[in-house]
């Protein structure tokens, strides 16, 4: 334990001097080698071999499809085609902007990318509709976080790659929850409409419906697509990944036009930046779990939860305590990387689903997501507008964190509700 107290220090001693996650980590584990006299050799080989991975293949690949379709601008798409069906509902434009982020969601994988994406047209169509500001910041923050729980998510990708679980299984165990707390957001704002007065839209016609719904079809497909392609086995979720980017493209490209190939430049070195952000981040955490591996601090560790009698009921709640924790400090890239190399031995340890730890993970990096001061979410819905404030936002997403609670409580209550999916899966 004190092997795994020292380490535990330094690293966060390199951290609040304000290195970034990846050199943070890169950079620890190199001081550690040192002082621990461990082989040299060993950087170069697992810096090679973090990112020499199939199942890794899968992450840039989403993100290019995510910044195609952020750019495409499908999102608005998907909040026309939703909006026509529940307008006329209490809190129709609410329910609206969270089945559009949920649509959102099952085709990119990505939190930010579904809170700007549907941000950008949810938010002023839901304040000239007399919305209140805070509510509506808060929705569309707590909305894009829906962006890792339903598959594809690319945190469980990344699970996958540590853990070495079927990826597919992790997004079906994903799909259940990542509904349900859809499903939670929207009697919430139901209530609050109801309470705050906000008067309806009318009614759509169905011929109306038809139409927006026939007009969008192209993009609503895609989710089925990658999802019912991953399910029935047609292909792997990183063949999946490739055949959702060409679909994208040919929706783009040639079917909506929302894209000129003078575009695709552009959209690719968006996704280079963010694609090498990640790449950093899981080379420094591999290499920083190689060395922890080879300090036997993993081993000892659970060796010490063993000897110490958790049960597993007492190891996750424990766990749900640090992710907590972790989540005001990191972001969700960095927490799976960092601490699944420490867990998954103890999950084999106590009998834990690992499936089922993977979901209950996920749900607190949503709230990660919305937790201040580094919750991404809260800066991407800070930035769509000029007379947006960070304080109204932390003040609209703190609601939504207790529901996101309430969430973590039935996970981890319910297991069947993350592991039934993955255990019919072919």
């Amino acid at each position: 334990m004190t092997s795994f107290l020292f380490v535990v220090a330094l690293l966060l001693l390199v951290l609040f001097l304000g290195l970034p996650v990846a050199f943070a980590l890169g950079s620890t584990s190199v001081l550690l080698i040192l002082l621990y006299d461990l082989p040299m050799k060993i950087i170069g080989t697992t810096l090679f071999s973090s990112l020499d991975s199939f199942v890794l293949l899968a992450i840039p690949l989403f993100v290019l499809m995510s910044q195609i379709l952020l750019d495409g601008r499908i999102g608005d798409d998907l909040f026309e085609v939703m909006n026509a069906w529940v307008r006329h509902l209490p809190g129709g434009l609410a329910i609206a902007t969270i089945l559009a982020c949920a649509f959102f969601s099952a085709i990119t994988g990505s939190g930010a990318a579904t809170a700007a994406t549907i941000g950008m047209v949810a938010y002023p169509a839901m304040t000239e509709r007399g919305y209140e500001k805070r509510f509506t910041l808060g929705l569309l923050a707590a909305g894009g976080t829906l962006g890792i729980l339903i598959p594809p998510s690319i945190p469980l990708i990344l699970y996958g790659a540590v853990t070495e679980e079927s990826v597919g299984k992790l997004f079906m165990a994903g799909v259940i929850p990542g509904l349900l707390l859809a499903g939670i957001f929207i009697v919430y704002a139901v209530i609050k409409s109801k309470r705050g007065g906000f008067v309806p839209l009318p009614r759509t016609t169905w011929s109306e419906r038809l139409r927006i719904t026939r007009k969008n079809l192209w993009g609503i497909l895609l989710p089925f697509l990658i999802i019912g392609g991953i399910y029935s086995g047609a292909f792997t979720p990183t063949e999946a990944a490739a055949v959702g980017l060409v679909y994208s493209l040919v929706v783009t490209l040639f079917i909506y036009r929302t894209l000129s190939l003078r575009d695709i430049p552009k959209i690719c070195l968006k996704s280079v930046g963010t694609c090498c952000m990640i790449a950093l981040i899981i080379a420094g955490a591999i290499l920083f779990g190689k060395v922890m591996t080879l300090l036997m601090i993993p081993q000892k560790l659970t060796e010490f939860i063993i000897a110490s009698k958790f049960s597993p009921l007492m190891f996750i709640l424990a766990m749900n305590l640090l992710m907590l924790v972790l989540g005001t400090i990191l972001e969700t890239v960095s927490i799976v990387l960092l601490t699944m190399p420490l867990v998954t031995p103890i999950l084999h340890a106590l009998s834990i689903d690992p499936i089922w730890y993977a979901i209950i993970l996920t749900v607190n990096m949503t709230m990660a997501l919305i937790t201040p001061p580094v919750g991404m979410n809260l800066y991407v819905i800070n930035g769509l507008r000029e007379d947006i404030s960070m304080s109204e936002v932390i003040q609209g997403v703190t609601p939504f964190i207790l529901l996101m609670v309430l969430m973590l409580f039935l996970t981890v209550a319910f297991p069947g509700m993350s592991t039934w999916l993955p255990s019919v899966m072919k």
